[in-house]
């Protein structure tokens, strides 16, 4: 008897155990937590994403630890770019960025997520591309937790 219900972490559903106890599951990632109550998932589940309890990521932005360029790329990946991948739950940082390489951390419900690699390859390094210009971002790279 599982019942889901509406919820406000995108990506995730929850849902009731027939024991009465509640399951937080992130779709993309298939990242689970569980709880007595909806909100002992839900809470758990925003711990697991890196989230405080309204629903932001605690991770630390890095952009003001560069300049010209990179920091450019850097407030590009903490803004439009996490954006889009707010839809899943997660986000993007600039690690390091040298000789047109992008070293990239996706986290949040992209941590993980199996899916991660394609969307640095195919979203977030077309994005840059377009936005920077193929000579200034000529690679990505992801950090491997």
């Amino acid at each position: 008897m599982e019942e889901t219900i509406e919820q406000s972490l995108n990506a995730v559903e929850l849902s009731q155990k027939v024991d009465g106890s509640w399951q937080a599951t992130h779709g993309p990632s298939g990242k689970v937590a569980h709880g007595l109550n909806e909100t002992e998932a839900m809470d758990a589940m925003r711990a697991m994403l890196g989230m405080d309890d309204d629903g932001s990521f605690v991770e630390p932005l890095t952009s003001d630890l560069f300049e010209g360029v990179a920091n450019e790329i850097a407030l590009y990946l903490e803004g439009p770019v996490s954006k889009m991948l707010e839809l899943h739950s997660g986000f993007a940082r600039l690690e390091a960025y040298g000789e047109g390489v992008a070293t990239i951390r996706l986290g949040g419900g992209c941590q993980g997520c199996p899916s991660s690699r394609i969307t640095l390859m195919n979203g977030v390094f077309k994005e840059l591309q377009e936005k920077f210009g193929e000579d200034v971002v000529t690679d990505v790279q992801p950090v491997l937790d």
